[in-house]
């Protein structure tokens, strides 16, 4: 495993994401896209880890070297190698980046390209960096507890987050509490009162969730056929 230093890249300025109400320690990017896409993976409740330049292989026959963006982890122990590139330079690497595929893939590694338009599409990274304002916000323990056992005891679960306002939440506390993974909406991250809230509980197939979390469906996303 070689280490890489955190460098400016052409296509934004290298940072750093401390939410500390979700991870420890803080994650590094090195570029605007990165730092959208480290906040959508953070807006998605399965999502418990992420790490910046997981590792560097050796690319088989290439003499050359390959080291993903991001290793995400989930509440279910499953991971995903993610690669992050705008989509206008996806055709330059795609070679590349399908040789690191099938070479993660003989390690059991799952591999996910991910681009603007998936990081972007219809407002999701604005959606998800509202959501981590709100994550800064602080509130007491037990009034988290009280809307937890409110979804638990009165809703059998679940309930539209309006039901909740009715009751008394505030906006802030509920969002803060999904921004905490206290609480699931569904993916998409629509932040409106008429969407169903739920309470977080244990997760079979997260790999398949954080993908639709993405708009990418299982199975399909960038073709990363060689040239």
């Amino acid at each position: 495993m070689i280490s890489r230093e955190v460098t400016n890249s052409p296509h934004g300025v290298a940072g750093v994401l401390n939410p500390a109400w979700l991870l420890d320690p803080a994650v590094e990017n090195e570029s605007h896209l990165e730092r959208r896409f480290i906040m959508v993976a953070l807006s998605c409740p399965v999502v418990v880890a992420i790490v910046h330049q997981p590792f560097t292989l050796e690319l088989h026959g290439k003499n050359s070297r390959y080291t993903p963006d991001f290793k995400v982890t989930f509440t279910d122990d499953d991971s995903v190698i993610v690669e992050v590139k705008p989509e206008i330079y996806v055709k330059k690497h795609v070679d590349r980046l399908s040789s690191a595929e099938s070479q993660l893939k003989t390690g059991s590694l799952k591999f996910l390209l991910v681009t603007e338009k998936h990081i972007d599409a219809n407002g999701l990274s604005a959606r998800a960096m509202l959501l981590m304002r709100y994550g800064r916000l602080q509130f007491g323990e037990e009034e988290a507890l009280e809307w937890k056992r409110l979804i638990e005891e009165q809703c059998k679960g679940s309930s539209k987050i309006q039901a909740l306002f009715d009751h008394g939440a505030s906006e802030a506390t509920m969002w803060d509490l999904l921004a905490k993974h206290k609480l699931r909406i569904p993916a998409g991250l629509r932040m409106a009162s008429s969407e169903a809230v739920f309470d977080k509980q244990s997760w079979r197939g997260c790999h398949d969730y954080f993908r639709k979390w993405l708009g990418i469906e299982v199975g399909r996303g960038h073709r990363l056929e060689k040239s």
